[in-house]
């Protein structure tokens, strides 16, 4: 349960991917705000390769359908640990901002069917985003993870707010992933629009709860929280990560080139 302002994706600028090689096969698990797949498409278009994403939400899949008139784009509603392509065919695989939702006993399982899916030698790439770290500047995105962890368990459903980045290097590393690195990222700065969108999911939600008591704290009490934490100003989302990871071998393309960490440093709102 994660859909209150949601905010994880990978740099979608040009620069973020450069010396990347699209000319194979690179499959994008998660839509995110569709921002970077449209770079993808476009990477891909100039390279001759092929880009298929990958997302179980429909609405999420169609603000991409225009993109497929003269992209060579494929989409596929899929959840992420079910991924719709043969063994050893993926060149780079992108993890957009959903690992969060992989519960902690099954991201083993999900990794080992993204080792299914790559080549030897195949890239991984996972973006996602961290528990805030700056108590002031993260206040807002704070509170907001506080009352969505409120929710889901009023709700009795899993929460899905942040990553435990070493959890997951490890897990790659049990899994057999090779060439572990990671680049963290600052957290987008927060606009009125988000907080407006993020007040209004708050109130849907908690209009769902049938604890009548909670659901009266979460309006009357939790969202001014939210309210104040932002008014702080200058507040940003929490902490980002790039982390990549290699499946052992060699018949994948070559996808190193110029990339370097400094490239997916974004400051794009």
């Amino acid at each position: 349960m994660d859909d209150v302002g949601h905010n994880g994706e990978e740099p979608h600028q040009d620069g973020a991917w450069r010396g990347v090689d699209f000319s194979g096969l690179t499959v994008v698990l998660g839509v995110g705000t569709g921002r970077m797949i449209g770079v993808l498409a476009q990477q891909a278009a100039t390279s001759s390769g092929t880009l298929l994403v990958t997302e179980f939400t429909p609405e999420r899949l169609d603000i991409l359908r225009p993109l497929r008139t003269d992209m060579p784009l494929t989409l596929a509603r899929a959840r992420p640990r079910q991924i719709p392509v043969r063994g050893e065919t993926v060149d780079l695989m992108v993890v957009n901002g959903v690992l969060r939702e992989i519960p902690g006993q099954g991201m083993e399982t999900f990794l080992n069917e993204v080792w299914r899916a790559l080549v030897p030698g195949g890239r991984l790439r996972i973006s996602d985003i961290i528990e805030p770290q700056d108590p002031e500047k993260t206040a807002a995105w704070a509170e907001r993870n506080r009352i969505v962890r409120r929710l889901a368990n009023a709700m009795d459903r899993p929460v899905a707010v942040a990553v435990d980045l070493q959890r997951a290097a490890l897990a790659l590393q049990r899994v057999g992933f090779e060439n572990l690195n990671v680049a963290l990222l600052p957290g987008y700065a927060l606009t009125e629009e988000w907080l407006e969108d993020t007040v209004n999911a708050i109130r849907n939600m908690a209009g769902r709860l049938v604890q009548r008591d909670v659901r009266t704290e979460i309006i009357q009490q939790d969202i001014p929280r939210l309210v104040a934490a932002y008014g702080r100003g200058d507040q940003t989302g929490a902490e980002r990560f790039v982390l990549q990871g290699t499946k052992a071998g060699n018949l994948a393309l070559d996808m190193d080139a110029s990339f370097t960490e400094e490239d997916l440093i974004d400051t794009d709102e």
